[in-house]
């Protein structure tokens, strides 16, 4: 498995385009801790305040779906109750993280200071 850690990194240094890094709390092989580990070691000028940022509930239709932290163009989101292949482990909570991250609504409109 080759890290791409190096192209997250290019696209966060753009501020051009925005990034939405997920994981289901079950993952083995890439989840939240394995995540967490080489995020906070990229070479980013907003990955002080990003490890800073606050780590908030995320709910879909009023139940606990996950956990959201973000800054700026960095997003990232872990997802409760899945695995591996989060979007068939919680397909309506992945179909939710999608469009409400793509359209910034609720939780994913908040990110701050982040303008196209």
């Amino acid at each position: 498995m080759k890290s791409v850690k190096f192209r997250v990194e290019g696209l966060l240094r753009s501020n051009a385009i925005r990034v939405l890094l997920y994981q289901g709390q079950y993952d083995l092989i890439a989840g939240p801790v394995q995540t967490e580990a080489w995020v906070n070691t990229m070479k980013w000028e907003g990955i002080v305040e990003y490890v800073n940022a606050e780590r908030k509930i995320w709910k879909v239709n009023g139940e606990l779906a996950g956990y959201v932290q973000q800054w700026k163009s960095l997003t990232n989101v872990v997802v409760l109750g899945a695995g591996h292949l989060m979007p068939a482990d919680q397909p309506l909570n992945a179909k939710a993280m999608i469009e409400d991250w793509v359209l910034q609504k609720g939780i994913f409109g908040n990110s701050p200071s982040f303008k196209f």
